[in-house]
């Protein structure tokens, strides 16, 4: 993602997803604040939300994985 263009310039989105990640990882978050939005922090979900089947997405992935795509050995 490109967080330095004009799309993410005035939107937390960024913040969002960073804030997001440290919460999955457990880590505390502190009290960011954006001059449009106060405070991001609070609009965080406080429950995780149950992730939804994906018909599309599991169908893009098998071709991918057709294809040579192997997102296990690209984290590694």
């Amino acid at each position: 993602f490109e967080f330095d263009n004009m799309n993410w310039q005035f939107t937390p989105y960024a913040a969002l997803m960073l804030l997001t990640l440290r919460a999955q990882h457990g880590l505390e978050n502190p009290d960011f604040e954006h001059p449009g939005f106060g405070n991001v922090t609070s609009l965080l979900l406080t429950q995780p939300v149950a992730p939804e089947k994906d018909d599309l997405l599991e169908q893009l992935v098998v071709k991918l994985h057709e294809q040579g795509f192997d997102e296990k050995a690209l984290l590694a």
